[in-house]
């Protein structure tokens, strides 16, 4: 129960609240409750505190009562004074604006005292300009006067003095009557100057017609040519006047004497009295008389002109007439022969005396003249070294045709162990009869080379550029020269001085010579070498072409001698005479600039020039020899003597390397022409298989017959060593082909080596073309000395025809192991005869369990790999043990495509898609397509589609869509079934189109709306009418091929969404209307261009896409979400599923293609790596027929077949699994059915599809597209 408070206590609490607004602090008075009794007590309470209050405020009011009125008195005061302020402001104000006003009435005043004083000094300056006036008019009526008196001068100078007083006007100048006045004088000097003119043409009259011009002193108004001369001066007229004369005198004097015209007709200058004037033509065509003539036209202008005209015009004129002289007279007079220089040094004569007479007439601008003089050396051997060259050109136009045919002889000491041919002892005594002064073939040193350095000789038939190579371990016949081995060897038999050196004994004869087997091996001691002097010549076709240089250049050093003689050395060009030693050099860099040119009318050209070449080093040698046996008894100076200043020496050599490489890319292109034939044989590895056993007897019949065919061209050019020595190299080529092909075939059955062998006996007839007589009538065969593997190739022959025990036998007791490694002979008895299953083995096993009528090759795969070795070396490399039980699978052997056909375009072709009974619109499809009814969907750069039959013919053409009057390329297109297509490119827009063959045509159905930039790619499903279309924009949209089943369209994306493209609607062509719809879907995720987007086979309602952000992206359609996304490191540029082994196989950026495992549970990218190709991956297509094959487009222009179980273990430090290789690769094919160059050469493959009828086609940059099919390819 609450304690009990005073009522004096409340009332004390409530004037603490009402005072401070604070509540009481003690908890029982807060809480005390307030009776009725208490109310009075609490009333007189707050009374008593009231009344304290007001006390309190008397208080204090009587205690500050005096401020307060000190305060309203001060504050009134302060009122009255800003009162008084207020006053004083307004009066202020109204004296300013009284100021002002009389300031404007001040102002007012002064302007007008001003004005007055301006218009006081306008009047004065107005009738000081009013007298000038007056004395300007008075001037221009003096000048008028003079002028109608013909005082020209008198009223030039008045016009003068007017013109000083009009420029003093000032301010006055644009006045109307100064305005008149100046155009008075203006009139006043016209009529003047017209005047002048008159009597300047009445004093020189130029007849253009009559090609005449008269010079008179004074006129019939007794106004002298001095006269016309200082009115010109004072009206600046004067140069004007004198250039048009001296065009004029050139025009109609000048030009017609100095120009010979196309008929070698001149005009002659007749001079009478005052007259000058073209009349007839000259007989006389010197230069002597152009020279007199225009001296007699000088003293003409110079007696009928005076000073003041004549030496004006000279400083014009005489530079013409030096022009036209140098150029139409002197250059020509230029001897090319030693037979004019006396008349030329004549003629320099005249033009100095010429120069000479112009001085003395005090004339200008013949300088000219005199550096021409000077300069008359350099300009004789410029014209020399022009006519040099120029004859050059037309030597060989004209003399390439004459053909003859020359000797090269040669002698050298040869031993009597190297002349010896057959290596007999019973030949020692005839062994110079064997080698008779007309033997045809060169003596060289017994070499041997290794077979497979052939192919890299490329340089020439002489070896001169070659690396001097190690001793071979092949057999060398006696008499088999060093350079037989090297197809650019000397085709002569002779090199450079280190060839040379090496015909001669490499001992002493008075030493015993170490005797030497083939290639190297130490026989028995022999008797010691003698030596003979011995005469080699050779006989070979030339043109004309290199004596007739040689004689220019022997000319030339004939000229030389003739300058240097004394009635000739002090002449003008005698000092150029050591210039004409540098002609040889130009007319040689002129023949190897222009000799190609020439030549190639002829089928031999190229050895034409080699032999040319080898001609006219041979005889520039000999000119040498001869040359610096002549000058040691010559009269000239030492320094001019032509053994030491015709420095030809490295032209001699520049000329030989010319005719070497010359040489040289004639053998490489007949080289690999023999070796493109071979390569059609495709390595023999199906000889015996339809249709590529045709193949293969075709490339072997070919590559004879065509070198054939080249020794046909050449015989009656090359002489018969370098001939031989040719056709060695070539089929030494053919023979090196065939043998490494024969080498790199893992198995070779029976069947193929008989087939083999027949090739070996069908090239060996080429033996024939190296037969020759020999002195006693006998024929001798040379193959093996011209083609170094030719023995290599004899003992392949006999091991594909032969036992074990007889290649046993070439190796013990034959020669085998000289023309073959022992590798070569074991891999070559491991593919005839292994005795452990290799594929060939278990083909044939497979076969008689078959019990097939005809040998089917077969493809084993052990545990799902491609049995490349034996079993025991697959056991060994997969470490498996023998006790294993292996599952062996066979397949028929993959036959390597054959082209087909092309279909050419217009423009790059984009995309490919077939339709036929195994493709998925035909598939789907609910109407059977027959055999024969294939059609094959064609998408072009210059925005076509195209509909093609098998044969090749066009079915139907698409308009170009109505873009406003933009051709919009395409980039993708499908088939969505027989009826109707999707086609997508550049412009953004994926089109549906219905296709009829019946009114062969395809027209746009439908318009789908959603991307920004270019669509890359289009996927089909045809049973859910969806599409799928990848952009450039990022994003993967999602679309119905049927409209009712569309949103509408974005407004903003259509045609006709802007001003721009209304406008160029309404100008292109019309169209009928397309149904414009949106999308289904859009799905964002990818940050880079999408290179590609496909339906997963199984399941339509989960989608791939492939990007240049380096992911792969798995899509669920029905909730638009990226549900997987497998991150590789390179861009992705095209997609496709293996559904059967759940791989994706991804084409990139750097050449591969990636297999990725698109499985949640997969641990890793990249499971698989296909590597072979040489650029960007940007198609792929799977094997209709297995669930392992596919197939590859790529930038670098080939097609690559893939079967993902020829692998090999891959690099596990760069993560791509294992690691596959190409099985076929498929070129592209020119319009003749030539392979075309691969990569930078306009053939990239863009798009490429496989279909079990059709076979493989591929599109690209070629603007073709390619049908590539083979027997049993697709089985």
């Amino acid at each position: 129960m609450a304690s009990q408070v005073s009522d004096q206590d409340l009332g004390n609490a409530i004037l603490q609240y009402e005072e401070h607004g604070s509540f009481p602090q003690s908890e029982h008075v807060a809480s005390a409750p307030i009776s009725s009794t208490a109310l009075p007590k609490l009333l007189e309470v707050i009374g008593k505190a009231r009344k304290d209050t007001k006390d309190e405020i008397r208080e204090l009011s009587r205690t500050v009562g005096p401020d307060v009125d000190g305060w309203i008195a001060q504050a009134n005061r302060l009122k009255a004074d800003i009162k008084r302020s207020q006053e004083i402001s307004r009066e202020i104000v109204e004296q300013a604006k009284s100021r002002n006003e009389h300031t404007t009435r001040v102002q007012d005043a002064v302007s007008k005292v001003s004005f007055l004083y301006s218009e006081i000094a306008y009047n004065e300056s107005l009738v000081r300009v009013l007298g000038q006036l007056r004395d300007i008019s008075t001037l221009l009526e003096a000048a008028q006067e003079s002028a109608m008196h013909d005082h020209v001068i008198h009223a030039l100078e008045r016009l003068e003095d007017a013109d000083v007083a009009l420029k003093r006007l000032g301010p006055f100048e644009s006045t109307r009557v100064v305005g008149v006045l100046r155009s008075r004088a203006d009139q006043l000097r016209g009529a003047i100057v017209e005047n002048i003119t008159d009597t300047w043409n009445s004093l020189i009259a130029v007849d253009s017609t009559e090609q005449r011009i008269t010079m008179k002193d004074e006129t019939q108004i007794a106004m002298s040519i001095n006269t016309v001369v200082e009115a010109l001066t004072k009206l600046q007229l004067l140069n004007g006047f004198i250039a048009r004369l001296c065009r004029d005198f050139d025009n109609t004097i000048v030009s017609p004497r100095l120009t010979i015209g196309s008929d070698h007709v001149v005009s002659a200058v007749d001079i009478e009295g005052d007259d000058i004037q073209i009349s007839g033509h000259i007989s006389d065509m010197s230069v002597s008389a152009a020279l007199e003539d225009i001296q007699r036209v000088a003293e003409y202008l110079s007696t009928r002109l005076p000073p003041s005209i004549a030496v004006p015009l000279s400083e014009k004129l005489i530079p013409i007439i030096a022009c036209r002289l140098i150029s139409n007279w002197l250059l020509p007079a230029v001897p090319l022969s030693m037979e004019g220089v006396d008349d030329f040094q004549e003629v320099l004569s005249l033009v100095l005396g010429l120069a000479e007479f112009f001085d003395e007439l005090d004339w200008s601008g013949q300088n000219r003249l005199r550096d021409w003089v000077d300069k008359s050396a350099e300009i004789w051997l410029s014209r020399r070294k022009e006519a040099a060259i120029a004859n050059i050109r037309t030597i060989c136009s004209k003399r390439v045709s004459e053909k003859r045919t020359v000797e090269r002889v040669e002698t050298q000491m040869v031993s009597k162990d190297e002349a010896i041919l057959g290596g007999k002892e019973e030949q020692d005594e005839d062994w110079g009869a064997e080698w008779g002064e007309e033997e045809d073939e060169p003596v060289k040193e017994t070499s041997a080379r290794p077979a497979q350095e052939v192919e890299e000789e490329d340089m020439s038939a002489w070896g001169e550029f070659e690396e001097p190579e190690e001793e071979s371990k092949q057999e060398s016949k006696p008499g088999m020269n060093e350079e037989a081995g090297e197809e650019d060897a000397d085709a002569w038999g002779w090199g450079e001085e280190e060839e040379e050196a090496q015909l001669a004994p490499t001992a002493p004869a008075s030493k015993p010579s170490e005797p030497q087997k083939a290639n190297g091996k130490a026989t028995a001691p022999q008797k010691q070498a003698t030596e003979k002097e011995l005469t080699l010549r050779e006989t070979y076709t030339v043109t004309a072409i290199p004596d007739s240089i040689i004689e220019i250049i022997m000319q030339v050093v004939s000229d030389v001698g003739t300058l240097n003689q004394p009635e000739l050395v002090k002449s003008a060009i005698a000092p150029a005479s050591v210039g004409l030693y540098s002609i040889p050099s130009l007319l040689m860099a002129m023949y190897r600039a222009t000799a190609a040119t020439f030549y190639l009318k002829d089928v031999a050209g190229t050895m034409l020039i080699y032999n040319d070449c080898i001609r006219l080093s041979d005889r520039l040698r000999s000119f040498l020899q001869e040359q610096a046996e002549k000058d040691k008894t010559s009269n000239l100076p030492q320094p001019l003597r032509p053994s030491i200043r015709l420095k030809v020496d490295d032209d001699i050599k520049i000329i030989e390397g010319f005719g070497k490489r010359a040489y040289g890319r004639e053998m490489e292109s007949q080289r690999t022409v023999i070796r493109d034939l071979l390569d059609g044989a495709q390595g023999f590895q199906t000889c015996t298989a339809a249709p590529f056993a045709a193949e293969c007897d075709n490339a072997i019949a070919m590559t004879i017959d065509r070198i054939g065919e080249v020794k046909r061209q050449w015989q009656s050019v090359l002489s018969h060593s370098a001939l031989r020595q040719s056709l060695g190299s070539l089929v030494s080529t053919a023979l090196t082909k065939f043998i490494t092909d024969v080498e790199d075939m893992s198995d070779i059955a029976e069947d193929e080596s008989k087939k083999l062998h027949g090739y070996c006996v069908s090239l060996s007839s080429l033996s024939s073309l190296f037969q020759t007589d020999g002195a006693s009538g006998e024929t001798r065969d040379m193959t093996s000395i011209y083609t170094p593997n030719w023995f290599k190739f004899q003992y392949l022959s006999e091991i594909l025809d032969s036992s074990l025990a007889d290649i046993k036998y070439f190796w013990t007791d034959g020669e085998l192991k000289l023309e073959m490694e022992a590798e070569e002979v074991v891999d070559l008895i491991k593919a005839l005869f292994a005795d452990n299953l290799r594929r060939y083995a278990l083909s044939s096993l497979v076969n008689n369990l078959l019990h097939t009528e005809k040998a089917i090759p077969f493809e084993f795969l052990i545990n799902g790999q491609f049995l490349r070795t034996s079993i025991d070396e697959f056991l060994t490399q997969n470490g498996i043990s023998a006790e294993t039980t292996l599952n062996v699978e066979y397949t028929r052997a993959l036959i390597p495509p054959l082209y087909a056909a092309s279909f050419e375009h217009d423009d790059w072709v984009s995309a490919v898609d077939i339709l036929s009974s195994s493709s998925p619109a035909g598939i789907w499809s609910t109407a059977a397509i027959q055999s024969g009814q294939e059609r094959i969907l064609s998408a072009s750069y210059d925005g076509l589609l195209r509909v093609w039959n098998p044969s090749g013919e066009i079915i139907a053409t698409s308009t170009l869509p109505n873009n406003g009057g933009r051709i919009t390329s395409l980039k993708s297109a499908r088939w969505i079934s027989p009826k109707k297509l999707v086609a997508a490119g550049l412009d953004s827009t994926v089109r549906v189109y219905k296709y009829d063959e019946d009114t062969r045509s395809i027209t746009p159905s439908l318009e789908l709306y959603n991307h920004k930039w270019g669509v890359e790619n289009v996927a089909v499903h045809a049973p859910s009418n969806r599409i799928l279309s990848a952009s450039a924009d990022t994003t993967v949209s999602l679309f119905s091929t049927t409209a009712k089943d569309a949103p509408e369209a974005p407004k903003h994306l259509l045609r006709n969404a802007t001003v721009a493209s209304n406008k160029r609607l309404k100008l292109s062509k019309p169209s009928q209307s397309t149904p414009a719809r949106g999308t289904l879907a859009t799905l964002t995720g990818h940050s880079a261009l999408v290179s590609s987007s496909i339906f997963k086979p199984e399941d339509a309602t989960v989608a791939y896409s492939t990007s240049h952000d380096h992911t792969l992206r798995t899509w669920d359609l029905p909730t638009t979400t990226c549900v997987d996304t497998r991150t590789t490191g390179h861009s992705l540029l095209s997609l496709t599923a293996l559904p059967g082994i759940n791989l994706l196989a991804t084409g990139t950026s750097a050449r591969h293609i990636t297999m990725v495992d698109p499985r949640a549970s997969a641990t890793t990218v990249s499971v698989m790596t296909l590597r072979g190709h040489q650029n960007a991956v940007v198609s792929l297509d799977v094997d209709p027929s297995s669930e392992y094959g596919l197939i590859s487009g790529s930038h670098d222009g080939t097609c690559r077949i893939w079967d993902v179980r020829s692998i090999r273990p891959g690099n596990a430090g760069l993560g791509e699994g294992q690691v596959g290789e190409s099985v076929y690769v498929i070129e592209r094919e020119t319009g003749a059915g030539r392979m075309s160059k691969s990569s930078g050469d306009g053939v990239k493959v863009l798009w490429v599809r496989w279909d079990k009828e059709i076979g493989i086609v591929s599109a690209g940059e070629d603007k073709r597209v390619q049908i590539n099919r083979g027997l049993g390819l697709f089985r």
